[in-house]
């Protein structure tokens, strides 16, 4: 490991260490001891006795050698089971709609102590403005945030318009933060393999520290290819022989299990002793109502043990220790000496039921998180700027000019971000299949560019519309109707709120969330997200939207690196052949 990555580890600082050793030498007391509970060993598969012996915010020793240590503070577990904390391997914090300080007040207390996240929802939206306000927080927060830096501003190059560019040079600025790991999901997978010399120089300047990727269903040569060029890890993997191949050739799959991409019932199958160290967890993009309905990295962990029948200590080890050693986080990840004090408490393992949440040695409980959330996001200087600079849409702008013939349709896949390209026909009065409706992607940043329109089957509306700004990855609006005027009324209803969800209905915004940061971010707390979610829910189906979440579904419409078929402002992206193709089917000569 080169000393470049060893920087970017959370290392005892040498008075920190100096302490620590003063403590396990019987001269000193340590800070806190937690007794009459059990650890699980992610290594060994064992529980074994306690205590835990904690200072200085890091674990001085573990079990019966530690009961001759003196704290002062000892704390009666009551016969729990300790276990690490876990560690999200890939998300964006921003898709979750919460600043990053709420998200640390939501997901804390349910196990969640370290989140390596990619910020390049709002690096589109407002280019290193973005990526330098994810900084500031880290430093403000107690949950361990990491930042990859992000590589693909816009996904693709030529098949999109997002608000900023991000240079290289400006990427580099960031390469010795310290709560830097490496370069973000690698998108443009066709750049990498073709040897584009602009990703190449991407690829080198990261080339000692952790690159992340993305490559959905890509296999053979291909994928050699894509994971000879250093990239490490895939979050797209969707069925078990793709994350067979991939783990065979090297790179780490993170199971991911998100509001919509939901994979962990296709890929648990890939965890066994061997394979554990190459697997690892992550959300992706996971809502505030998702969260508090069923949980965050521990509702996946209790769906490892109860439902696939993983050992213990092998769904533990995916949740913290197997992210922690892949991203060089040298002291997390274990309960051991030397390691960050990040611990969960529990009454069972195999419940999942976390009593308590301790975090560099400090009990989140005690810890107030609730009554900082306003102070820290003061402090980080959000950027609050307007970013919605679109001038009204009028509905006659949003008609498509039907005639009889053949018309390329986005069909969405239940629970998974991938689509079918379907082929309809349409006969002047009506399409040779159900549930077809009206699709629009609206340019957001100023270009005034006119509404790229299409056609999308899965969502069910039969009237109204819905319509979203957060259209990853370059976060433009997207709406879907039954009619123009009802797509019309909710887009230019995100454009006047500043960004944000809404569902249209006989002439009347139903419901709707604002996101004023950036278009894409809520600045409420994750109770009153999820109660505008909830309505919005409800709003949706009164108009005969039939998909579970529908707004995080219809935001993955417009990224055009996920096949086969999405819509950019530009028009209609075959994502297998990456180019835009047009709407109607051109008829054979």
């Amino acid at each position: 490991m080169s000393n470049l990555k060893h920087k970017h580890t959370q290392q005892l600082g040498r008075e920190q260490l100096q302490h620590l050793l003063t403590v396990l030498r019987g001269e000193k007391k340590a800070e806190l001891k937690l007794t009459n509970l059990s650890v699980l060993d992610l290594v060994n598969g064992e529980v074994l006795p306690g205590p835990v012996v904690i200072d200085q915010g890091y674990i001085a020793a573990v079990g019966p050698e530690a009961e001759v240590l003196q704290a002062k503070r000892s704390v009666d577990c009551n016969g729990q089971v300790a276990v690490p904390g876990f560690i999200d391997g890939h998300m964006h914090v921003e898709t979750s709609t919460m600043t990053p300080f709420e998200f640390e007040r939501t997901t804390l207390p349910l196990g969640t102590t370290s989140i390596v996240c990619d910020p390049h929802e709002l690096v589109n939206v407002m280019g290193k403005q973005g990526i330098e306000w994810f900084l500031r927080c880290s430093e403000l927060m107690v949950q361990n945030m990491f930042v990859q830096i992000s590589s693909c501003v816009p996904a693709v190059a030529d098949l999109d318009i997002n608000g900023s560019d991000f240079t290289l040079k400006e990427m580099e600025a960031y390469l010795e933060h310290p709560h830097v790991l490496g370069l973000a999901e690698v998108m443009d997978y066709p750049a990498v393999i073709g040897g584009n010399p602009a990703m190449l120089n991407k690829l080198a300047a990261f080339g000692e520290l952790n690159i992340d990727g993305h490559c959905p269903l890509l296999s053979g040569l291909e994928l050699s290819a894509y994971r000879a060029s250093g990239i490490q890890n895939c979050h797209e993997t969707t069925n078990y022989q793709e994350g067979k191949e991939k783990l065979a050739k090297g790179m780490a799959v993170i199971i991911r299990e998100g509001s919509v991409a939901k994979n962990l019932d296709a890929l648990a199958p890939l965890i066994t002793d061997y394979s554990s160290p190459l697997c690892l967890l992550c959300t992706d993009d996971r809502n505030p109502h998702e969260i508090a309905k069923e949980g965050h990295i521990n509702y996946m962990v209790k769906r490892l043990i109860q439902q696939h029948k993983i050992k213990p200590h092998l769904a533990y080890r995916v949740a913290s220790w197997s992210a922690a050693r892949h991203f060089g986080l040298d002291r997390l990840g274990l309960i051991a000496p030397g390691y960050k004090a990040d611990i969960n408490l529990l009454t069972d393992l195999e419940q999942v039921d976390i009593q308590r949440v301790v975090i560099g040695g400090q009990f989140v409980d005690e810890l107030k998180l609730d009554e900082l959330v306003s102070d820290k996001l003061d402090s980080s200087a959000p950027p609050l700027q307007a970013t919605m600079r679109h001038n009204v849409v009028a509905s006659d702008e949003l008609a498509i000019p039907l005639t009889p013939g053949n018309y390329h349709v986005i069909e969405i896949i239940k629970d998974e971000l991938l689509t079918n390209l379907l082929v309809s026909y349409y006969n002047g009065r009506k399409f040779d299949q159900p549930g077809i409706n009206r699709l629009a992607v609206v340019e957001r940043y100023g270009h005034q560019l006119p509404p790229a329109v299409g056609l999308v089957k899965g969502f069910g509306l039969n009237r109204g519309a819905i319509a979203t700004s957060v259209g990853h990855d370059s976060h433009n609006i997207v709406a879907i109707g039954a009619d123009e005027q009802s797509m019309a009324q909710a887009i230019n209803h995100l454009l006047a709120i500043g960004g944000g969800y809404c569902v249209v209905e006989d002439g009347t915004v139903t419901a709707d969330l604002k996101l004023p940061l950036g278009g894409i971010m809520s600045l409420d707390s994750s109770e009153a997200i999820t109660s505008h979610i909830i309505a919005l829910k409800v709003a949706a189906k009164n108009i005969g939207v039939t998909v579970a979440e529908p707004f995080v579904q219809m935001s993955f419409l417009a990224l055009p690196v996920i096949p086969s078929l999405k819509m950019t402002v530009k028009g209609l992206v075959d994502v297998e052949k990456f180019q835009l193709i047009e709407l109607q089917v051109e008829a054979p000569l």
